[in-house]
């Protein structure tokens, strides 16, 4: 068995990130995937390309090169918000406590990341996650892979939530590096080094705590609904619409700029116009499509209140989403869910 573990597959979702985070353009790409034998294909919005275990350390390592940054496990991690995840981030969301979010990412994530694993315990008064990587590499991609993991299920942990973790314990077993006080710009809690494991203590007092957002179903239903369109995108690399479409369908709605998008595809926002209008479109025309699509597929749910279809969609006022509407379809929302009710 090699030492990199080639057995395991990583979805190219990650070094998609990686090369985001790293403000790489189109030209640029083939850097990041040097000596990985992989096509700049991988990197591109819809691919669903799996990495082994070696080529993975290797986009990292030629991302320590390309970076020139020793925290840059740190800003890749910053990034690993729950969406990027995939569905198992979304199913984390829809846990109606904190301890049931830990645990599906715990139970789902090694489909995910085969070489990351989550174990978690009681200790006293509190909740341990200890974080474990299977991989073998040097010491310093250890750390950044380390890095990452801890940032992300700080991310998890805080958009459960619904505010910033302070009151935690971050403990990791490498040494302090020498640039350990960048650590407080990325992690919010304490942080130890040199400790027997690497972990996160939560405060046990929090692992019953309920899901904020009040509307965990919806979100399960809205994420299903959003997969479902995802999956009936055509991924065509050379089409700009169905690459921006799938991107976006990836995300929660609402939480990404047109600026985001582009950087996401790695050209600037003038490429993005210029090849979305020779496909005869153009970003808001794209947007606007997709929410009045999947706004006829919510109101097809009985389960969600228009209120709560407003939301999902993004939108903060549910008039400024009953007047897209009547845009859209020339009716209100409640209207046209009862003429489909009706046929």
């Amino acid at each position: 068995m090699s030492a990199h573990r080639d057995h395991d597959f990583i979805p190219s979702s990650y070094s998609r990130i990686i090369a985001r985070e790293l403000g790489l353009q189109e030209r640029d790409l083939p850097r990041l995937l040097a000596g990985t034998d992989l096509p700049v294909d991988v990197l591109l919005a819809g691919d669903e390309s799996r990495l082994t275990g070696r080529q993975q350390v290797q986009v990292l390592r030629n991302a320590r090169t390309i970076a020139g940054a020793p925290e840059l496990g740190l800003r890749i991690g910053r990034q690993l918000k729950p969406a990027s995840h995939g569905p198992i981030g979304y199913l984390a969301l829809s846990s109606p406590d904190l301890l049931t979010a830990l645990q599906s990412l715990r139970d789902f994530l090694p489909l995910r990341i085969p070489f990351a694993q989550l174990d978690i315990n009681e200790d006293g008064s509190w909740l341990r996650c200890e974080l474990r990587i299977t991989l073998q590499q040097d010491s310093s991609e250890t750390r950044m892979l380390t890095e990452c993991f801890a940032m992300a299920l700080q991310s998890l942990v805080e958009a459960f939530l619904g505010r910033t973790l302070t009151e935690a314990l971050f403990c990791f077993h490498f040494p302090r590096p020498a640039y350990y006080r960048a650590y407080g710009q990325y992690l919010q809690s304490m942080i130890k080094f040199e400790q027997p494991e690497d972990c996160l203590l939560i405060p046990r007092s929090l692992a019953g705590e309920s899901n904020p957002s009040g509307d965990a179903a919806s979100y399960a239903i809205a994420r299903r609904l959003c997969a479902q369109m995802l999956e009936e995108t055509p991924i065509a690399a050379t089409a700009m619409t169905n690459r921006v479409r799938r991107f976006l369908l990836a995300q929660p709605l609402g939480s990404v700029t047109e600026a985001d998008v582009a950087k996401s595809l790695y050209v600037s926002k003038r490429t993005l116009a210029r090849r979305l209008n020779k496909e005869g479109t153009g970003y808001r025309e794209v947007t606007e499509q997709l929410l009045s699509e999947l706004a006829v597929r919510h109101l097809g749910e009985p389960g969600l209140s228009i209120e709560s279809v407003a939301l999902l969609l993004g939108y903060h006022d549910s008039a400024n989403f009953r007047r897209a509407f009547r845009r859209w379809y020339g009716m209100p929302p409640a209207d046209y869910r009862k003429q489909a009710l009706m046929n």
